[in-house]
């Protein structure tokens, strides 16, 4: 499970007493799936199927400019 807090709210992992990061974290389904689906019912996290994908950046390549 992918998990990620909901805009403004701190959410622990209870298998680590880590705090969960604004990104989110990769959650491993356990004894802890109880905790992760009470905070969604309570609003405090979203639950993804998958990492949601990173936003599409527009700029030049790594490698530098094309050749002109």
């Amino acid at each position: 499970m992918y998990i990620t807090p909901n805009p403004g709210l701190v959410v622990r992992n209870p298998a680590t007493g880590e705090i969960l990061p604004a990104a989110g974290a990769e959650v491993p389904p356990g004894p802890h799936r109880a905790y992760w689906l009470r905070r969604q019912k309570d609003g405090d996290v979203t639950i993804h199927a998958a990492q949601p994908a990173a936003p599409v950046t527009k700029g030049k390549s790594a490698a530098g400019e094309e050749d002109k």
